[in-house]
């Protein structure tokens, strides 16, 4: 397929820009996706601040790393051929990516989508969703969790999901409304930072719920307040750095002899170490729920000439290609 198509552009790693360029070619084992909606992650706003994230490329490339949309054209394959004319979801580390009127994906990373599942809900469908199993496969046998990111989808997600196979989930707050806003959504585990009493009542939760893996998306002095007061040989995994310090507070003596361990936890590196089964069980168990355990809400949705606004909304932003 030849032709122009209007995109996202990043030439020089400072500025983005809405242009005109060329419709990207797939080759042998990729698709070519006409989008029609892109969500963005904080993976997009960490790799427009300039991290490297997987094989995308910085420069001379369209961001937007999941979306929806229905394949066209295929580089060649059976399951590229396979996809052809259908709706997917998909994931992409590609150069052409998610925030432009066509991208390129692996067909390991396209999943298609039931008629049920609208365009807007699918688009969401990898990135925290998946982290979410990834997590869960992760837990031993009998482990509670304590999650610091509650409020965001994907914490929300991860409750859900836990709470729904039988896995108490220690929610961390930072204000009443956010207490209100996890109780409404069945939220039966809620601690809110910011009580006197926090550090007395985390401890003996963590104890009485044998909570003993610590999922944290803040960083900061905040991952070794918990883990100083879980259990030993409790384990925290820090999935996101949102409050962009360095880790602080760490007791050497926990680690050493309390069998204590702090994991980044890298969806991309786990991804890559997922076969082609995997993938497809994985993103069965997603769509199945995609209405349920694994919906995102609240969203807004923005046009490509928005998405600065986009960028700045404090609810989930999903680009309507």
């Amino acid at each position: 397929m030849s032709g122009m198509m209007k995109s996202l552009y990043i030439e020089d790693n400072v500025s983005i820009n809405l242009k005109d360029i060329p419709i990207p070619q797939p080759a042998n084992g990729q698709v070519l996706i006409k989008v029609e909606c892109a969500p963005i992650n904080q993976f997009d706003k960490e790799f427009l601040n300039g991290y490297k994230i997987g094989q995308k490329p910085l420069v001379s490339t369209v961001p937007g790393f999941e979306g929806s949309g229905t394949v066209i054209a295929s580089g060649g394959g059976l399951l590229g051929w396979q996809l052809k004319g259908n709706r997917v979801a998909f994931y992409t580390e590609h150069q052409f990516g998610a925030f432009g009127q066509y991208a390129i994906a692996d067909v390991n990373y396209c999943a298609e989508l039931p008629k049920h599942i609208s365009f807007q809900e699918g688009c969401c469908s990898f990135i925290n969703p998946m982290s979410v199993l990834m997590m869960y496969q992760l837990l031993g046998n009998g482990s509670g969790i304590v999650s610091t990111g509650a409020c965001t989808n994907l914490g929300r997600m991860l409750m859900r999901y836990c709470q729904s196979k039988g896995i108490n989930v220690i929610n961390i707050v930072k204000s009443q409304g956010e207490e209100k806003q996890l109780k409404d959504e069945g939220a039966k585990l809620i601690l809110n930072i910011n009580q006197e009493d926090f550090e007395e009542k985390l401890k003996l939760m963590a104890s009485s719920y044998n909570t003993t893996v610590l999922f944290d998306s803040v960083g900061g002095d905040l991952l070794s307040k918990i883990l100083n007061l879980m259990p030993n040989g409790s384990r925290a995994y820090l999935y996101a750095n949102y409050s962009k310090k360095s880790l602080e507070g760490i007791y050497c003596a926990n680690l050493m002899y309390q069998n204590k361990k702090i994991f980044g936890f890298s969806f991309v590196d786990i991804l890559q170490g997922k076969n082609i089964i995997q993938l497809k069980l994985m993103m069965n168990e997603i769509l199945n729920n995609i209405q349920g355990c694994f919906k995102t809400l609240p969203t807004q949705i923005f046009s490509l000439e928005e998405f600065e606004k986009a960028l700045e909304s404090k609810e989930k932003a999903i680009l309507k290609i």
